[in-house]
């Protein structure tokens, strides 16, 4: 079954890079997002203030977890 990004993103907070720094700062402030899409973890980063860096670092992320996501489809068709 294929992941949600939160969930994904969840998994990435080891992660010695922008995309695990991203992790990190979304699971510390996990119980002020309310929605778990990445327009709502999105929407959540802009009114806390987040720097153009982090932006960044989320389109990152999404381009790396719809990378996956192809590749799992591919491997399970």
């Amino acid at each position: 079954m294929a992941k949600t990004f939160y969930s994904w993103l969840r998994q990435q907070r080891w992660r010695d890079d922008e995309v695990g720094d991203l992790a990190r700062d979304i699971w510390d402030d996990r119980k002020n997002i309310r929605d778990h899409s990445v327009s709502g973890i999105k929407y959540r980063m802009l009114t806390a203030g987040a720097c153009f860096e982090a932006i960044e670092a989320l389109d990152t992320a999404v381009a790396e977890f719809h990378l996956e996501e192809v590749n799992y489809v591919k491997n399970i068709t």
